[in-house]
């Protein structure tokens, strides 16, 4: 009977999350990230290996996108890898969860992932978080048996998810030296395990090297030209916020979500103390769920202190870990009924921040595909269009590929080839000067989306202003449209 209610608790999880993952799929419009994938996925195998080893991350994404477009070419189409790997992260981490603890953890850990708008939102993107989030996992599952058992076939296993989670994404070596560090803490398991660790890395090694040659280069471009800034040691805080909330809690919740997650982190962090101190027997689970959460987040906030690339979504496995952790929190932590409580009103919260991330427009992508619609229904015979911006300009080459869409010279992120700059030339943007634009036209629609070097974008409205003559004004979502008439 327990088994039996074992397994619909398991069911109805996997089946909320997979409506929570597939509802209002297609409601919000792609934006600057999703489109380069979709335009890079859109070429052939050849072009697409060429065109990931002149950006930043591995090809096996926009191979299995490639594959997702030969059935439609909507946004649903766009974000189906996303979400079929979303939505099998779910019942794999019931059972990771379930092994390292009991059904109880794993319920409520498997609960957390479930509602979580951080892990919706990327089930639901065209990038490949939830890819590398599914094989990171499917890799920790098989290590952690195999670090119990010995068992060969795990090992096996282990060196091939860990391999498909490297041609996912850059950074997939911080959740493998999170494995590391847990077998360090480990030692007593003996020079056998060791041993078998040590042939794994060797064999993943072997499986990466055909990329790895492709990575020096990626990781020195990014060196010169990513965007990020030094981090906040703040930031160490308010990640784990942001691994339980996203960033689509309204307002007014703020503070009180804010204090909830620190109270429960700050009171389970004393209550796995006082485990470690007892000597549970659920010492090496968790340290196993400690190690995940805090190690990338830890070495990567280390790294970008020299280098900045700190972005939160790019540590979404570390999530898993900080799930377990409160798991076992909500369900061992004494006094039970302080931890309970909190806990639910921790899931209560996340689950009321759900319908913000679903309809409010103020914390969704910019309405591309209505604005560059509108458009079009406004557009004469002999217009052109022209983009301060290569968000809207790959937007409307998306939605509105019938416009002659210009994506005006001079923005600074690809004057000085910072990454987006880069990643915007290989979605196939050419930067073309004012004056090559408008010659011969006699109407002008300038699109401006004022999401990144504002300074820059404005002084090119100004000019326009100087040279032609405005018009029509209208705005949709933060998106501005106006309309010049070339002066005589």
């Amino acid at each position: 009977m327990i088994w039996r209610s074992e397994h619909v608790g398991l069911v109805g999880l996997t089946l909320a999350g997979a409506l929570a993952r597939a509802f209002r799929l297609e409601a919000q419009s792609l934006w600057l990230d999703e489109l380069f994938s979709v335009f890079l996925a859109r070429r052939e195998a050849s072009e697409i290996l060429a065109g990931t080893a002149q950006d930043t991350m591995p090809p096996l994404y926009y191979l299995f996108l490639h594959l997702a477009l030969q059935f439609g070419s909507d946004e649903i189409a766009a974000r189906s890898v996303s979400v079929l790997f979303g939505i099998a992260t779910i019942p794999l981490f019931y059972l990771l969860a379930r092994r390292l603890f009991d059904a109880r953890v794993a319920l409520i850990a498997c609960a957390l992932l479930v509602v979580s708008p951080f892990q919706i939102l990327f089930a639901q993107e065209a990038r490949m978080y939830a890819q590398l989030t599914f094989f990171s996992l499917a890799a920790m599952f098989f290590f952690w048996r195999t670090w119990q058992s010995g068992r060969r076939q795990d090992w096996l296993f282990f060196v091939v998810f860990e391999t498909l989670a490297f041609y996912s994404h850059s950074l997939a070596f911080l959740n493998l030296l999170a494995l590391d560090v847990f077998g360090l803490m480990q030692r007593a398991q003996g020079r056998e395990r060791w041993r078998a660790l040590g042939l794994a890395h060797l064999a993943v090694a072997i499986l990466f090297a055909p990329w790895l040659a492709v990575l020096v280069g990626q990781v020195a471009r990014v060196q010169a030209g990513f965007w990020g800034t030094t981090p906040s040691p703040l930031l160490l805080l308010t990640t784990p916020y942001l691994f339980l909330f996203g960033n689509v809690t309204p307002l007014f919740i703020v503070p009180f979500a804010l204090f909830v997650t620190l109270a429960l982190l700050g009171l389970g962090g004393l209550a796995i103390r006082r485990a470690f101190t007892a000597a549970q027997s659920e010492r090496a689970e968790l340290k196993f769920a400690l190690t995940v959460f805090s190690v990338p987040l830890l070495v990567l906030y280390g790294i970008s202190l020299f280098r900045p690339m700190y972005v939160e979504r790019t540590l979404i496995v570390a999530s898993l870990g900080l799930y377990l952790w409160l798991g076992w929190v909500m369900t061992r932590a004494q006094p039970r009924a302080l931890f309970r409580v909190t806990g639910g009103t921790l899931i209560t919260l996340m689950v009321a921040v759900l319908p913000n991330y679903y309809f409010n427009p103020d914390v969704q992508k910019p309405p591309m595909r209505e604005a560059a619609r509108a458009l079009v229904a406004q557009m004469q015979s002999g217009d052109v269009v022209v983009h301060t911006s290569d968000s809207s300009a790959l937007a409307f080459m998306y939605y509105a590929p019938q416009l002659p869409n210009y994506f005006l010279a001079g923005d600074p992120d690809y004057t000085n080839e910072t990454t987006r700059g880069r990643s915007g030339r290989i979605a196939g943007l050419v930067p073309r000067e004012m004056s090559e634009v408008i010659v011969g036209r006699s109407r002008v629609w300038l699109v401006v989306a004022l999401d990144h070097n504002e300074s820059y974008q404005r002084a090119r409205v100004q000019q326009f202003d100087v040279v032609l003559e405005r018009g029509a004004h209208w705005s949709m979502g933060g998106i501005d449209v106006l309309l010049y008439e070339v002066k005589p």
